[in-house]
């Protein structure tokens, strides 16, 4: 726990006032790659080194200090952790298959939409894990357990992601169709439009988890 962690609001609203340092942070995860979808890895660490600099940016005193230099670091963090990333989707690969055959009576390869979901989904767990365990290394003992304590809450709110998931999507569907004069937005950037909600809503949850992991009880 520490004095001066921010509430997720104010980490929310200062990302939604700095729009410019995600789409900087965008670009340098994407230099040198092919066109990238909205929900590709680099997007993916872009965003989360975005809520890096946010949490540093809006914590104060001594939790300020002791977050100052980590959202530098992450991407050398990043490429540290990929042999943990590769881990990570190996042993949710079997996961996946089993959801699908309980909750959705499919299995992989039948639904092509369904397991880019689930794959996506997937990828982006695997990140928000590194980033945390990485963030609870950064700052030290006093935060043992910061990463499973958040992890343990995300866990715990499936149904409020969806609903941000869909929030977010719905919200960007309807300023396309008001851009567009009404017209409707095609699929391909409605699919594009959902890969974004996707990465915004877990990205949402994950704050709300570690700012309130963050701030002392009481």
């Amino acid at each position: 726990m520490s004095a001066g962690a921010p509430d997720a609001a104010t980490v929310l609203a200062w990302m939604s006032e700095h729009g410019e340092v995600l789409r900087a942070l965008v670009a340098d995860e994407q230099a040198g790659e092919r066109e990238l979808a909205p929900a590709d890895d680099p997007t993916i660490r872009a965003h989360l080194r975005f809520a890096a600099v946010a949490l540093t940016a809006t914590a104060e005193g001594d939790l300020a200090d002791r977050l100052d230099g980590f959202a530098d670091e992450l991407p050398g963090w990043f490429t540290e952790s990929q042999p943990l990333y590769e881990d990570h989707l190996a042993t949710g690969v079997g996961a996946i298959a089993l959801e699908e055959h309980l909750q959705f009576g499919t299995r992989p390869g039948a639904d092509p939409s369904l397991d880019a979901a689930l794959h996506r989904r997937l990828r982006i767990g695997a990140w928000i894990r590194i980033f945390l365990v990485g963030l609870e290394g950064w700052l030290g003992p006093s935060e043992d357990g910061l990463a499973d304590e958040a992890l343990a809450a995300m866990g715990s709110r499936g149904r409020d992601l969806s609903r941000l998931i869909l929030s977010f999507d719905m919200a960007a569907k309807a300023a396309a169709r008001g851009a567009g004069g009404g017209a409707p937005v095609d699929l391909e950037t409605q699919d594009e439009m959902g890969q974004a909600a996707a990465v915004q809503g877990h990205v949402r949850l994950m704050l709300e988890a570690v700012t309130e992991a963050l701030t002392p009880a009481g």
